[in-house]
């Protein structure tokens, strides 16, 4: 099976600000709707670049920013000093070492195509999440005229695998 993970080697992409123009974090805390979180947690979160642009829009709550590559950790250790909100963790997969619900919101920013067993993390997203939390999971679009950056079309899903 071809691997679809992200190649850190080509982490420096994951800092272009075009990035935030077509993300647009606001309009994602804004679909988010959740008031006054108090810890939220990034899985995937490779640089963090999205991460400190939500933070920004979330001034009192803590983040655990997850990721499984070891240099995407260090990543994010060098380049977010100034967010002592955010805290770089390495993770394991389809593990998140926290407690039974932790996390009032938990996101996944384009990652969720890279999962070879979604349902896995899923069901540890279910565990770590408080009752009444939110899950938010943004990835790309599986059309052609939607390929122009990202992963290769066949990389990406064109609905959610069934629920828990």
């Amino acid at each position: 099976m071809e691997d679809k993970k992200f190649n850190p080697e080509h982490r420096k992409k994951l800092n272009d600000p075009e990035r935030l123009e077509k993300l647009e974090p606001g309009k994602i805390w804004t679909f988010i709707d959740y008031k006054k979180p108090e810890r939220i947690l990034d899985i995937g979160a490779g640089t963090a670049f999205i991460t400190a642009a939500l933070a920004d829009l979330m001034p009192k709550a803590l983040i655990d920013a997850f990721d499984i590559e070891p240099v995407m950790v260090e990543e994010m250790r060098s380049n977010l000093p100034e967010y002592s909100r955010i805290t770089p963790h390495l993770m394991a997969d389809n593990e998140l070492p926290v407690a039974n619900e932790y996390a009032d919101v938990v996101w996944m920013i384009n990652l969720f195509h890279e999962l070879r067993k979604p349902h896995l993390l899923l069901k540890e997203i279910k565990r770590v999440l408080k009752p009444n939390g939110k899950l938010l999971i943004i990835d790309w679009a599986k059309r052609e005229d939607a390929c122009e950056s990202g992963p290769p079309l066949e990389h990406r899903w064109m609905k959610l695998p069934s629920p828990l």
